[in-house]
């Protein structure tokens, strides 16, 4: 088998990546490990930046494929004392989030890409990728066995545990940091309690409230490092996250609770010859201001544009040479941003203990700065919606 490009991963990076190659005329297949029953089940992302739902639909998705119509307007922040709400959507001249959770979006997508004749090998597994002057082959085992295809490139969109950037070992350089906190995240069945995103930094920890669907709401809970969901039966976890919110949960169902360790890790490059890297598989970002899907999706659409021009009537290869130039800077600015608001919703490490409260003094500083420094409330606004400042409306 051969094809022009061959997309590793059906998440939402690389449906989009392969959705618009193909309108464009561009041989591509994409290869998935799961089953094609198993696609888009999980609730995981949800939060849609303004600027992501703009090229998005600018591309041809929104509306169509991809109807945004939920907004998400405001955050609060609450500490001990105080609530802080911040209407960021009118701070960046009526600019929301948009709800619009991960699953839906990757069966969507799917769907239009296998509607209008696209390929996905499902139940595939790379097991190794090579390339050389003619081309690249990936090894793959699916269920009829191992096979090989030949495509001209290959664009690893298979998460954090790539096998397409474990290919490229040697070539890249990897710069990381682990973070010492653990968060549980938690799907729960019940409506939002409100109808905007609560951040609590609580003496005893954080948690967060976040909307995914009318009856599924997200929820994330700080725990010790050594912890696991085994540790936090569901009545421990409705009394920790009510007492941290200041919500009473009742007796809501909680069937899904996973453990996330924050690491953090951006690749340099993010290509090496004819295999490039898109979203988790070059970069992890922490939960934090909700950036990972964002980030992948520009990833994706900027690399499509690339390939198009140097597969299109011009063979320009251009564009796709410059993909790590052009990205990296805002993969850092990012990074940069969710990295301070880590800081703000959680104690940094090693700035005090109970006994002094320094780490919680720091972030009621920051919490209280946002509320009454308007020029931090700006930046925070537009950094955090996904709103260039230079745009805004006069």
């Amino acid at each position: 088998m051969r094809t022009d490009v061959v997309v590793v991963g059906a998440g939402p990076a690389g449906l989009v990546l392969a959705w618009l190659l193909q309108r464009a005329g561009v041989a591509t297949t994409v290869v998935e490990s799961q089953p094609q029953a198993e696609l888009g089940l999980l609730p995981k992302a949800g939060i849609v930046e303004y600027r992501t739902v703009q090229m998005l639909t600018a591309e041809g998705l929104g509306d169509t494929v991809l109807p945004f119509a939920a907004e998400n307007r405001r955050c609060e922040f609450r500490t001990a004392d105080e609530s802080v709400v911040v209407d960021y959507a009118e701070i960046t001249g009526g600019r929301p989030h948009y709800v619009f959770p991960q699953h839906e979006l990757v069966a969507r997508v799917a769907a239009s890409f296998l509607d209008e004749g696209g390929s996905i090998l499902f139940e595939h597994r790379v097991t190794a990728v090579e390339q050389d002057d003619e081309g690249t082959r990936l090894s793959v085992t699916g269920p009829e066995g191992p096979r090989e295809i030949h495509a001209d490139t290959v664009v690893g969109c298979d998460g954090a545990g790539s096998a397409v950037a474990r290919s490229l070992r040697g070539h890249l350089s990897v710069h990381d940091r682990h973070h010492p906190m653990r968060f549980l995240v938690i799907s729960a069945a019940m409506p939002p309690l409100v109808d905007h995103t609560i951040y609590a930094a609580h003496p005893r920890g954080y948690a967060a409230h976040m909307r995914r669907l009318p009856d599924v709401t997200r929820l994330y809970l700080e725990v010790p490092a050594g912890d696991t969901a085994a540790d936090w039966p569901a009545p421990r976890l409705r009394e920790e996250l009510g007492r941290r919110l200041g919500a009473d949960l009742g007796d809501v169902d909680l069937p899904e609770v996973d453990v996330l360790d924050l690491r953090v890790r951006v690749t340099t490059p993010m290509q090496h010859g004819r295999v490039f890297l898109v979203g988790d598989a070059a970069h992890l970002i922490t939960p934090a201001g909700g950036k990972g899907m964002n980030l992948a999706l520009g990833d994706a659409v900027e690399l499509a544009h690339g390939l198009i021009e140097q597969y299109g009537p011009q063979r320009d290869g251009a564009r796709a040479a410059r993909y790590s130039d052009t990205r990296l800077p805002v993969i850092w600015r990012t990074e940069a941003f969710s990295d301070w608001f880590l800081r703000v919703i959680t104690a940094p490490p090693g700035a005090g203990d109970d006994r002094d409260g320094f780490g919680l003094g720091l972030r009621e500083g920051w919490v209280s700065t946002l509320q009454h420094d308007p020029l931090l409330r700006r930046w925070f606004a537009h950094a955090y919606a996904g709103v260039d400042p230079e745009r805004d409306p006069e």
